[in-house]
């Protein structure tokens, strides 16, 4: 007993000798940033020179800003869309898993905004949407020019532009590679058998399909929620810059503006601050879902 207690013991400090060196890099990288966020999220300071401790005014302040009020409910609004950001890939996996002719060139059309990132994409996408860009042009010529709006101009039109870009089609390579691998490990005698009871496509897909894939729904869906929170400031820069107006103006795009156009970095860490709160619930809800999983499994 002696020596398999030592034996235990033995492996458990070999297990923390080699997770030790990414326990630092999470505390200095992680830990470190997000305490210090808060910490000057009480202060007045402009990045440089002294910084003034002010309690919770920045939080008072911040509260009754307009825009910060703006800034949530447009992240909601794009958040919407993260129920046609999931479906989408996932109808289009089903298809491709089908084996649809001329696959190599969708996969080139679909995946080509991972390839090219998101400022190349936002910028591609600003002139696309212009006025007297291509997407006009073309519905124009096509005798649809009473759909030819002023996409980038109206808020309503350039906010929900956005969450279809950003939402959408920005991730859906990447999320129709990620469910047709999800896919390939169903076994197939399951859609024997809804063929032999006489399952149409879409029967199929949902009673068969979707439940077999539901764990990695549900990490992508959780993925989608972090995207659009904490990943969406260099698209919108590219893209609408906030605007017009405040209609694509997101807690993201706030924490930019508070500290590196207004230069008040505590008033910015106090942005930031509800964020990683926002960012925070959706991790907590993720390790709820994984521990869940394990417990089906």
């Amino acid at each position: 007993m002696k020596k398999q207690t030592a034996k235990i013991k033995s492996e458990t400090f070999d297990s923390y000798i080699l997770i030790a060196p990414l326990l630092l890099l999470l505390a200095v990288f992680i830990l470190y940033p997000v305490i210090a966020n808060v910490y000057l999220s009480f202060f007045k300071w402009k990045g440089m020179g002294h910084a003034t401790f002010i309690g919770l005014d920045n939080y008072r302040t911040m509260l009754k800003d307009e825009t910060f009020w703006v800034s949530i409910k447009n992240t909601l609004v794009l958040l919407l869309y993260i129920p046609l950001g999931v479906l989408v890939p996932i109808l289009i996996a089903a298809f491709l898993r089908e084996g649809l002719k001329g696959w190599p060139i969708f996969r080139a059309i679909i995946y080509l905004p991972n390839i090219l990132g998101y400022v190349i994409i936002g910028m591609i996408s600003s002139i696309i949407f212009r006025k007297i860009g291509p997407l006009n042009a073309g519905l124009t010529s096509l005798g649809l020019g009473s759909l030819a709006l002023d996409w980038l101009s109206k808020p309503n039109l350039a906010l929900n532009s956005l969450g279809l870009v950003y939402g959408v089609w920005m991730r859906l390579g990447f999320g129709c590679i990620f469910f047709l691998a999800a896919m390939s490990s169903i076994d197939d005698s399951l859609y024997d058998a809804a063929k032999i009871d006489g399952a149409l496509w879409w029967r199929t897909f949902w009673n068969v399909t979707i439940p077999s894939i539901r764990f990695s729904i549900e990490f992508w869906v959780v993925l989608s929620f972090i995207e659009i929170l904490a990943r969406a400031f260099p698209f919108i820069y590219t893209f609408t810059r906030g605007g017009p107006g405040f209609a694509t103006f997101t807690l993201e795009y706030g924490i930019y503006n508070a500290g590196f156009v207004a230069f008040n970095m505590g008033y910015a860490s106090t942005w930031a601050s509800v964020l990683f709160v926002f960012c925070a619930i959706i991790a907590f809800f993720q390790v709820r879902l994984m521990r869940k999983n394990t417990d089906v499994q």
